[in-house]
Formats: C-alpha cells, structure tokens, sequence
C-alpha cells in the first residue's frame, strides 16, 4: 500500500509540475519561429499551416485569428528601438515608413493584446489617415498627454505595446528577410 501511495505522489507532482511549466510556456509568445525587426517583432508563420505548436496554442488560448500568409502581417513592437520597454509615462514617435503594404494599421494594445481605451477614443491609425511629408514620411507621437499632428494616445499607465498589420503585402513569409531599416523606428522622445 505505500508503494501505491509513493506512486500517486510522484504521479500527481509530474502532473502538477507539467500543468505548471504549460502554463508558463503559454503566457508569453513562443521562442520559436520568431524574426525581430528592431523593437518589432512577428511570428512569421503564425497565420500558416507551419506555425509551431506553442504559436498554435498562444492562439486558440487567446482565441487571437491570425493574418494568413496572403493576407499579411502583425509585428509587434514592446520595446522601443533601444530595447527599453515601452512606458505609458513616456513619450514616442513611431515613423517615417512602413515596409511594402497596400494598406496598413496601428494601434495601442495591452500586453495580452486587446486594445487600450482612451478618453480620446482614438484606437489606432490607417494609413490613409495620415499627415505625409512630401517625401511619403510620416510621423505618429504616442503620448498620454494631447500632441499636434497624428497623435495615439496611452489611455492608462503601464506597459503597452504597438501592433503593425501590414495588408496584402508582398513579404508574406520573407519576412525574415526583411531589412530592419524598413520598419517604424519607435524612438523615445522623453519621460515625464
């Protein structure tokens, strides 16, 4: 009878420490299959058939319907382009071009990716939408205070991060290939 006792015991820790180390794997992205383009970041394959089991199960967990490989990509940025995390205190400017893209969008998420209310109810920009220099640049300041031009506003204290989707462009899988120079630079302008 103690040897069923020891058995049940070692069976419910390796259940219990595997629970936990899924979990642990599960609450933040996966390790594999990932490109980073500067403070950016995507799954390259997240919206394929190739995505890894971990990108897979992020997805169902988060109920989260990725961009196929046709249709586009999500890079995230969390950090700024000296690696700093981004600060709901603080102010940045995100700009002067996106990469190869028919139509493009960027908004404010939390750190579990929903969107970051506002007072302003400003959730993101288009690029349609945008104020351009002659030359096609742009510039976006996020900020919680009000700043002139195209301005995102941080809705609450805390850590943020940025999500570009790129639509109907042609980089698709290629991703990895990509230069970092053709991505937003996120630049912190300063903390208050």
């Amino acid at each position: 009878m103690a040897d069923f006792v020891k058995v049940l015991l070692v069976c419910g820790i390796g259940l219990g420490l595997g629970l936990l180390a899924s979990a642990y794997a599960l609450s933040r992205p996966s390790p594999f299959d990932r490109v980073r383009l500067g403070p950016w970041e995507l799954a390259a394959h997240a919206g394929s058939t190739e995505a890894d089991p971990y990108t897979r199960a992020n997805l169902e967990r988060s109920s989260e319907i990725p961009l196929a490989i046709g249709e586009g990509l999500q890079l995230i940025a969390r950090v700024d382009d000296d690696g700093r995390p981004l600060d709901a205190r603080c102010v940045y400017t995100v700009g002067p071009r996106v990469p190869p893209a028919r139509y493009w969008t960027l908004s404010l998420i939390d750190p579990g990716g929903w969107p970051i209310g506002n007072p302003a109810e400003r959730y993101g920009f288009r690029s349609s939408e945008l104020l351009r220099a002659a030359n096609g640049n742009f510039v976006i300041t996020v900020a919680a205070d009000v700043h002139p031009g195209d301005w995102l506003p941080i809705g609450r204290p805390g850590p943020f991060a940025l999500a570009l989707r790129l639509y109907d462009s042609p980089l698709g899988a290629t991703a990895g290939a990509m230069d970092k120079t053709a991505v937003p630079r996120v630049t912190r302008v300063g903390c208050g």
